[in-house]
């Protein structure tokens, strides 16, 4: 159990790398996850979105953004 568990989340992060990537470069240029509500993913940057399985169609629900104060 505790090996699958090991094994979904190690093939997670392999197929994402280029999310995770890009995530650890935005905290580093000050960016912090922002609530957006659901919208359609901006496609100039990697996301992991939720699938409609009736639809096909992709949601995201939060987003990187710089904090402007």
């Amino acid at each position: 159990m505790i090996i699958g568990l090991f094994l979904i989340a190690g093939l997670f992060v392999t197929d994402n790398a280029e999310f995770f990537k890009t995530v650890d470069a935005n905290v580093k240029d000050g960016m912090t996850w922002s609530y957006v509500g659901p919208q359609r993913p901006d496609t100039t940057t990697p996301y992991i979105p939720l699938v409609n399985q009736t639809t096909g169609e992709e949601t995201i629900i939060f987003k990187m953004a710089k904090d402007i104060d």
